[in-house]
């Protein structure tokens, strides 16, 4: 009988599979390279959308371009759900924000189908920094010095205006030093260089594990953070509003019919909270959400508006990515 079974479900799932191995492809641009975080969830979402779609997934590696390179790919294509594009909170957020020209109007050119992953920014200083390893300690060793400097791994990501935030709900003088990647920072930030590090908080956690860095903070809205549940949030630490999250989505060229992109969301979805992809992305730091397009479109406009006055007030402004 158990091998009866086994022929059955092989039997019944069979037409499935060829369905799902003869049907068009879509195919998913992908926001970096090969081997890159963002290409592992997308490969993870692939391999879970392939069963629930029916149809294969393929992986399309875009990079360069300051970040864009993968919502420029879906220029001219089709919005009938056969190109998906994977997209982060400064490209499809904050661009309008940040460039003078943006590289593209993202509220025009894409539809949103749903939220992918939230990724925490963390304030990480060396393990012997002053103010006995507490985020307020920190900063009132900073006011005594007359203010200080913070690494940050972009010129125009989030990360550079969360330092002109924090100076100014702290009331420390704070300037962001730039630095062209997280890998070029992190030396400086363990050799003492510079007295503070912010940008995605698993960008620190190998170091702070080892104890070489210490995260005093990190930027989730509520709850604490899988990789480091002892780390405290900002808001947890008389900083109010001051929530943040390098956060994933998924969209569509625009045009995307609401039913459709409805269908994929609900697939989506299911495929980020199966087993193996909660697996597969919880230790890289990435925390698996989901949800509807409409949910989507209300992230971007709470963080557009939460980080608009940050930004302003900066006087920051970019011609290009």
């Amino acid at each position: 009988m158990p091998g009866r079974r086994a022929t059955l479900s092989t039997l019944l799932a069979a037409p499935s599979l060829a369905r799902a191995q003869t049907a068009a492809p879509i195919r998913l641009l992908v926001n970096g390279t090969p081997g890159s975080i963002s290409d592992i969830l997308c490969r993870s979402l692939a391999e879970g959308l392939r069963d629930r779609l029916g149809r294969p997934v393929v992986p399309d590696n875009r990079s360069g371009a300051g970040g864009f390179a993968s919502v420029l790919g879906a220029r001219g294509q089709p919005a009938d759900g056969s190109v998906l594009v994977q997209a982060n909170i400064g490209v499809t957020a904050l661009a309008p924000l940040v460039f003078r020209r943006p590289p593209i109007d993202p509220d025009a050119e894409l539809a949103p189908i749903c939220h992918l992953t939230e990724s925490p920014f963390g304030l990480a200083v060396r393990a012997d920094a002053p103010g006995g390893g507490t985020l307020q300690g920190w900063l009132a060793a900073m006011r005594a010095r007359g203010g200080g400097e913070v690494a940050v791994n972009s010129a125009t990501g989030l990360p550079r205006f969360m330092v002109h935030r924090l100076s100014v709900v702290s009331g420390v003088p704070l300037a962001p030093v730039i630095y062209r990647s997280s890998g070029a920072m992190l030396p400086d930030l363990e050799a003492g260089h510079v007295p503070a590090g912010l940008t995605i908080g698993g960008e620190f956690i190998e170091q702070h594990r080892a104890g070489r860095l210490r995260l005093l903070a990190q930027s989730l809205g509520e709850g604490r953070w899988s990789l480091a549940p002892e780390v405290p949030r900002f808001n947890e630490q008389g900083l109010g509003d001051f929530v943040a999250s390098a956060w994933n989505g998924l969209f569509a060229p625009a045009g995307l019919a609401e039913p459709r992109a409805l269908a994929l969301a609900e697939a989506v979805t299911a495929a980020l909270h199966a087993p193996e992809a909660l697996a597969r992305l919880r230790p890289m730091g990435l925390e698996p959400t989901g949800g509807t397009p409409a949910q989507l479109r209300a992230r971007i406009a709470t963080d557009r508006a939460r980080w608009a006055p940050a930004i302003e007030a900066s006087g920051f402004k970019a011609d290009e990515p």
